[in-house]
């Protein structure tokens, strides 16, 4: 495996990291309310920014793509997060360019991924740490529960930094909540539902790494 850092993905890999990108995840279209799967457009004019770094692993025999995440600490570059909230609550960071968000990261499954999530992780924490920075993620909570994203970054994270410790701390937190409306004789009150989660996907694939919700 080799490791590419790119500030813009070029041309040749911009069709195979789109597939590798909905093959890793494709599951959060029926996992997450929220939409979190990026449209093509969104996803080439993400590949292009070069505010946005790529971080591209690729495969030491054929060059395929067997892993790719992306961070920026130029925060107006993300639309779907609120670059004032970190400017109000984190001013100095945030001025001084020392908040990342990770938008996605993902790995391939099986033999050909083993390692490539950790190695993802740890060269996306280099430019942190040099600026003794903080990052960000967005995780669905499937990816919370299920998967118990946030700890297995921080195990990942705190290996990689310098003083050997990530400390995790929830920002901020959004449900979605349906309301029903049962006949009269049903009760009125009753054990609250949750759904999704063990149901699985549609079409039977199995569930991707991620750390993207």
């Amino acid at each position: 495996m080799r490791l590419e850092i790119m500030p813009e993905l070029p041309a040749e890999l911009s069709d195979e990291s789109w597939d590798f990108y909905q093959d890793c995840f494709s599951d959060l279209q029926y996992l997450a309310v929220n939409r979190h799967l990026m449209y093509r457009s969104e996803f080439d004019e993400v590949m292009a920014d070069k505010r946005i770094g790529k971080y591209m692993a690729l495969d030491d025999e054929d060059g395929a793509v067997i892993g790719m995440g992306t961070l920026t600490n130029e925060l107006e570059s993300i639309p779907l997060i609120s670059a004032e909230y970190f400017k109000y609550h984190f001013p100095e960071l945030y001025e001084q360019r020392r908040l990342f968000y990770c938008l996605f990261a993902g790995s391939a499954l099986g033999h050909r991924g083993q390692g490539v999530f950790v190695a993802l992780q740890r060269a996306m924490y280099a430019p942190i740490g040099e600026v003794d920075g903080k990052v960000f993620f967005d995780i669905c909570s499937y990816n919370e529960e299920r998967h118990q994203l946030p700890r297995m970054i921080a195990v990942i994270l705190s290996r990689a930094a310098e003083y050997g410790r990530a400390q995790p701390t929830r920002l901020d937190a959004q449900s979605f909540w349906m309301y029903e409306f049962p006949k009269s004789d049903a009760p009125f009150r009753r054990e609250e539902r949750r759904s999704g989660y063990n149901r699985g996907r549609p079409d039977g694939g199995q569930d991707r790494r991620v750390a993207r919700v």
